[in-house]
């Protein structure tokens, strides 16, 4: 069975549902305002970040240093780890081996962090130079992460055996959505303030190439055999302190040829986005319309839109075994 593991911001609870049918199997409530999440699919856990206790990116009065750890059997919560002295976390990324996360902070200056998360214990951290480093990549093999900066003209690279940046890669209007390919070749970066997405060549960390859009791109992933980059469109201008609102889009970039498909419309604010494990269909959030559209990637057209909570906002999806 595949599964969803959403996160609903503006609720404050995660919910597990069925990828096909969407029924909802379970409802949790969580601290306020949980942002991202990750799975493991093999001991069946998810990890929860809890950004900030009030507001948004940008806009809060104070700060969150949470981790929430749920089981997927049940499911149930298990605990809640305590980040501090880091503070805003955003976005989580686990090690091949399932036994560390790397976590973007805002605290310190924007850093990511180490946590195992067999002792709960923050093994190593490291200042990454820019302040609002939000979604990352790890590549495949666990060696590199790359964080998405909101603010500053450049992506950061980070060795993680040593914890150490490595590296800047120029993006000139900031970032939002990244992504790295399952071969470990590439990564996808969406700029944050110009209709373009970068091509990033992990071997040389340098621009392979740049695609030009439509309009800016947001959220990111690719599909599980490489194929496809996959982006969402907020179809308003991110750095607007009220920004009008309007239908987003889902888009596909076709990695032979660099071929871009049909901008597909969806909900408002298409926050999120990821896909099953087939590689055919993708699942976005629509922050502002609490609902996630499901698109099928073979026909380039949704086909469902499903409600769910307020501000779906993380999204992960995965192999269930039948109860």
């Amino acid at each position: 069975m595949t599964s969803l593991l959403i996160a609903d911001t503006e609720s404050s609870t995660i919910e597990l549902r069925d990828a096909t049918s969407f029924e909802r199997l379970a409802l949790l409530p969580t601290r306020s305002m949980p942002h991202e999440v990750a799975v493991d699919p093999r001991c069946r856990i998810g990890y929860v970040s809890i950004s900030y206790e009030d507001g948004f990116y940008g806009n809060y009065e104070k700060a969150s240093h949470f981790l929430e750890v749920v089981s997927l059997d049940g499911p149930r919560h298990l605990r809640t780890v305590d980040l501090s002295p880091h503070w805003g976390p955003h976005g989580i990324q686990l090690s091949p081996d399932l036994r560390t996360a790397l976590i973007s902070c805002e605290s310190h200056g924007g850093e990511v962090i180490a946590l195992d998360l067999g002792t709960g214990e923050v093994t190593g951290s490291v200042p990454v130079g820019a302040h609002g480093p939000h979604w990352l990549a790890l590549t495949p093999d666990g060696a590199k992460v790359y964080t998405a900066n909101k603010e500053d003209p450049f992506v950061t690279v980070v060795d993680v055996a040593s914890m150490a940046v490595t590296g800047r890669i120029e993006t000139p209007y900031g970032t939002e959505g990244i992504a790295a390919s399952p071969d470990g070749s590439r990564v996808f970066v969406a700029s944050r303030r110009s209709p373009q997405l970068y091509v990033v060549d992990v071997a040389t960390d340098r621009p392979e190439r740049t695609v030009r859009l439509a309009e800016g791109p947001g959220a990111v992933t690719v599909t599980p055999d490489g194929g496809q980059v996959v982006f969402t469109s907020f179809n308003f201008d991110v750095w607007n302190e009220k920004p009008l609102l309007r239908q987003g889009f889902v888009q596909v970039l076709e990695v032979a040829g660099w071929v871009l498909g049909p901008r597909i419309p969806v909900g408002r604010f298409p926050l999120n986005v990821t896909t099953g494990s087939d590689g055919s269909t993708a699942y976005v959030c629509n922050y502002k319309d609490d609902t996630v559209s499901v698109v099928d990637l073979r026909e380039m057209a949704v086909t469902r839109t499903a409600p769910v909570g307020a501000g779906p906002h993380g999204i992960a999806c995965f192999e269930r075994e039948c109860s």
